[in-house]
């Protein structure tokens, strides 16, 4: 063999033995260090999901909140035909009854006098499509008098675990009103969710000056 032949042998050997030995000892791609920054930004990202989450629950009435601090427990009922948006009428314990929603009003349907307010015809339309179509309904009696001097039930009404009350406030269909002690056990949460929808401009806080805190001003809505 010629002096050449084994200096290429050689040469070609060394070629192959450095391909394999790399093969063998390269780190596998999967075991590659992940950059801390990208990490740490995930981790962030997923805190503050889930902070979002626990602040959307917080946020929410529940049924447990309002029965411990009511002191009352919700009772099954069944819904039977609606007025407007804040008053409608219910079976319960087999008897019939109209209720009135507890600290909220929504605009005036006027059937005795003309035309709608604005809002009216859309409060009671989200109103009924909620009752109409639930799985359940629920009332809670809060601790002051269980009648108004119409003889209307005054409740809390929950729809699928979900507060009629807050419901309305939250898409700005109803504004809080006739507040009167002790049925105000969930006066400070319920202004907490009118305050989010007037911040947003949501429908009746679309129109500076519609409702005044007091009353509805329908020449406000252009």
């Amino acid at each position: 063999m010629k002096p050449s032949d084994i200096k290429t042998l050689i040469t070609s050997g060394t070629i192959i033995l450095a391909v394999a030995l790399y093969l063998i000892f390269s780190p596998d791609p999967k075991d590659k260090p992940v950059d801390e920054n990208i990490t740490t930004q995930q981790e962030e990202n997923k805190i503050g999901q889930e902070n979002e989450q626990q602040s959307a629950v917080a946020a929410s009435i529940s049924i447990q909140y309002a029965q411990q601090a009511t002191g009352n427990k919700l009772q099954a009922v069944k819904y039977l035909s609606i007025n407007d948006g804040d008053t409608f009428s219910i079976e319960m314990n087999g008897e019939k009854h109209k209720v009135r929603l507890l600290m909220v009003d929504t605009p005036e349907m006027n059937y005795d006098k003309g035309k709608p307010m604005p809002y009216a015809e859309d409060a009671k339309a989200f109103t009924e499509n909620l009752l109409k179509n639930a799985s359940k309904i629920e009332l809670l009696f809060d601790v002051g008098p269980e009648t108004d001097k119409y003889d209307r039930i005054l409740a809390y009404i929950y729809v699928d675990d979900v507060l009629l009350q807050e419901s309305l406030l939250k898409e700005g269909l109803a504004v809080m009103r006739y507040i009167n002690k002790p049925n105000n056990t969930l006066e400070a949460e319920l202004k907490e969710v009118q305050a989010e929808a007037q911040a947003q401009k949501l429908n009746v806080w679309a129109h500076e000056g519609y409702f005044d805190g007091k009353q509805f001003h329908e020449d406000a809505v252009h």
